[in-house]
């Protein structure tokens, strides 16, 4: 049996899913370069490129910086491991039932409208500036998504299969954990990855707007002291962090779902 050969294929389609993303990049910092270099915008409100990069060494070197955003990545992950901990079981346990299933997404379509920096002054009165501030409103954000998604992946389980587990006398609670948890498994692995997103963007909001730690709290002084290339540093550190754990979420996910289409 023959096959087509693979190399020029693959190579093209390499050279795609790098150079796209690539020029996208390109293009942002063109039109950055252009809107500073050309005074369309106050050299305070947004300096340039090259000032931006010059500034990152100095904020790396800053004593504060690193142990701050050590805060705010510890921070973001005890919120992620806690929604998911508890909103993944309360998915599966709802999804089984129907009636229970259509009363939930009336109150989830009802709370998830309601945006997270809007609770910044409840948060702060009920909890206070510090960490656990800030991992409530996480919570808050990005329990949505992942219990979302793991409605839909219960909804998703094949009849077949847990009517297979049915006629082998499994309880409800075997067939949760060996049917319907591994069927749901890549639409909770989708709902994670965005909730990862998401969260991390609610924790420096809840630190540039009202937390006394982490790194959002270093570029607010930073601010303060009129300097913007140490922010917009800041702010490029934290969209390259927000990008990586993205793409290792779904690098993850296409090892371990293979069977999936759209993984």
């Amino acid at each position: 049996m023959s096959t087509a050969p693979a190399g020029p294929a693959t190579t093209e389609g390499r050279i795609a899913r790098l150079g796209y993303p690539v020029a996208g990049v390109a293009s942002v910092v063109a039109v950055w370069a252009l809107a500073s270099g050309l005074g369309l915008v106050a050299p305070e409100a947004l300096p340039g490129p090259l000032a931006v990069l010059a500034a990152i060494p100095q904020l790396l070197g800053d004593g504060e910086f690193l142990p701050e955003l050590g805060d705010t990545l510890w921070t973001w992950l005890v919120s992620l491991v806690l929604t998911t901990v508890v909103a993944v079981p309360v998915g599966l346990a709802v999804g089984s039932v129907p009636a229970a299933q259509r009363a939930t997404m009336v109150a989830v379509n009802a709370f998830r409208s309601v945006p997270s920096s809007a609770l910044i002054p409840i948060g702060i009165l009920i909890f206070g500036l510090g960490i656990t501030m800030k991992v409530a409103l996480a919570v808050y954000a990005i329990a949505w998504p992942i219990l979302i998604s793991t409605l839909y992946g219960v909804a998703s389980t094949e009849p077949m299969r847990i009517d297979a587990g049915r006629s082998m006398r499994w309880p409800w609670w075997r067939r949760q954990v060996f049917v319907v948890l591994p069927s749901a498994l890549p639409q909770i692995a989708t709902g994670i990855r965005i909730a990862a997103s998401v969260a991390l963007v609610v924790v420096v909001s809840t630190e540039l707007l009202g937390a006394s730690t982490g790194a959002g709290v270093v570029l607010v002084s930073y601010q303060q002291g009129l300097r913007p290339d140490v922010v917009y540093a800041g702010v490029l550190l934290l969209a390259a962090m927000g990008a990586i754990v993205y793409a290792l979420l779904a690098g993850l996910e296409r090892r371990l779902f293979t069977w999936v289409p759209h993984v």
